[in-house]
């Protein structure tokens, strides 16, 4: 097997692709082909594996140029000498003999570049681009088998990447009995958000998912992360986390939930359910840990502003000024992308900066609502990757105030720890209510307690017990 560098890939290829033998890469318009393709050559001249990448389309130029812009110094690389790119694009003035293209030259030619340097991984990137070149179909068809027996006698691991067709199995017949592996690459549009899937067709001597992989495509690079499974791990921590407010501790058995876990803050609006999460972010922060604080309805700045209102100086966790930088806000758009692509740029954030806790706020903005099925398996997906990252999970949940305080998003199955916020009006005055609706492993208070948002924190039960060292 040949590692590509796309972590997710190779796990989901079992390792890698076949050494030595032909993997196609099949899509239409912008679904990654090029991108993928150039991340495997790269990582392979990054890694001291010379190789030769062809193309068939795109001038060399604009090749290296993004590869630069997905941050491999291409232009370096060939210049030390690593690897060669060579410019086949058809020129009929050239290449054309008689009434057909001949490609005794072009692979003499490809052939040369590999032994100059010594090359173990061939990229042939658009090379259906040569079908213009053909006086008929099956004329490429033909030819193209020549180049793949051509590569298996070369035994050099080698990327080929085709646009898509719907006649494509009986045009090229590269599926059928040509290529070793077979990826296909689409993109699926919803709603007006677009999605880029991966699904490995086929793969000779060795097991693959069958399952259709959502991935990410930007300046970042390619992310691509199995999101399904069947195997239940998580890991489990005897330590606890401090919430933040006394009174909760108290009714959670005199501690947090354990690390690790998946707490849910639910409530209508205005009961307070951000003030107990960036409640909880302060308290790991000032326990020495990293939180990841995702918020999908307010900037940055204003979160920071509004929580100055409960006594929480969100400010100094923050990076630059003198903060520690141990909270990361980062305000997100639902609306604006696909639930996969939250889903993904969620997980690679959480593998960038390895926080110790990641804060949804509200989870349920993350919610399709369009597709109510879909919204849920995303945030099962979410919850359950980062349980078994060790990373805690915090989500806030908006109730509709005609729910009547039942949670729309059907997820506690995996919730370790469940609070619920009320909000009733009595005698012309607003009262606040708590109750913990579950907490798998602690002992918890069986009765609901009112509580209060002050100047100096929150206070549950009296308006004395506020929230600690929470407060500024």
């Amino acid at each position: 097997m040949t590692a590509t560098g796309i972590e997710g890939l190779d796990f989901v290829l079992g390792g890698g692709l076949p050494a030595e033998r032909p993997t196609l890469l099949r899509g239409g318009p912008g679904t990654g082909k090029t991108v993928l393709a150039l991340t495997f050559f790269c990582q392979g001249l990054a890694g001291g594996e010379p190789g030769v990448l062809v193309t068939f389309d795109e001038p060399p130029e604009a090749l290296i140029q993004h590869a630069e812009a997905l941050g491999f110094p291409l232009r370096e690389y060939l210049a030390e000498g690593r690897g060669r790119l060579l410019d086949m694009r058809p020129n009929r003035a050239d290449i054309v003999a008689g009434a057909e293209i001949e490609l005794t030259a072009v692979l003499a030619r490809i052939g040369h570049a590999l032994e100059q340097v010594g090359g173990r991984r061939l990229v042939l990137d658009a090379v259906d681009g040569l079908d213009e070149s053909f006086s008929a179909e099956a004329s490429l068809r033909r030819e193209l088998g020549r180049v793949f027996d051509w590569i298996r006698e070369r035994e050099t691991t080698t990327v080929l990447t085709a646009g898509e067709h719907a006649d494509f199995s009986a045009r090229y017949g590269l599926e059928d009995y040509i290529a070793d592996c077979v990826i296909l690459l689409r993109q699926e549009v919803r709603h007006r958000t677009m999605t880029r899937l991966l699904r490995v067709l086929k793969r000779r001597g060795g097991s693959h998912g069958t399952n259709e992989f959502p991935f990410l495509l930007d300046t970042d690079g390619v992310f691509l992360a199995p999101v399904t499974g069947t195997r239940l791990q998580t890991r489990s921590s005897e330590a606890r986390h401090a919430t933040g407010i006394a009174g909760l501790d108290a009714m959670l058995g005199g501690g947090g939930p354990y690390r690790g876990s998946a707490v849910m803050v639910s409530g209508q609006s205005g009961t307070g359910k951000t003030s107990f999460a960036a409640a909880f972010a302060d308290a790991v922060c000032r326990d020495g840990g990293t939180v990841l604080y995702l918020s999908f309805e307010e900037a940055a700045e204003e979160l920071v502003r509004n929580q100055r209102s409960v006594g929480l100086e969100l400010q100094r966790h923050l990076a630059g000024e003198g903060g520690t930088g141990r909270l990361i806000l980062e305000p997100l758009l639902a609306v604006e992308l696909g639930w996969e692509e939250h889903l993904l740029r969620i997980m690679r954030a959480v593998r960038r900066l390895a926080p110790s806790v990641v804060i949804l706020d509200p989870a349920s903005a993350l919610g399709d609502r369009h597709e109510d099925r879909q919204g849920k398996e995303m945030l099962l997906r979410l919850l359950y990757m980062l349980k078994s990252e060790g990373v805690t999970a915090l989500a806030t949940e908006l109730l509709p105030d005609y729910a009547d305080g039942v949670s729309t998003m059907d997820i506690s199955s995996l919730i370790d720890v469940w609070i619920k916020l009320r909000r009733e009006e009595r005698d012309g005055r607003l009262s606040r209510r708590l109750e913990v609706v579950k907490a798998r492993g602690l002992p918890t208070a069986d009765r609901i307690q009112e509580f209060f948002l002050t100047g100096e924190g929150i206070a549950v039960g009296e308006r004395g017990a506020v929230t600690g060292e929470g407060a500024a």
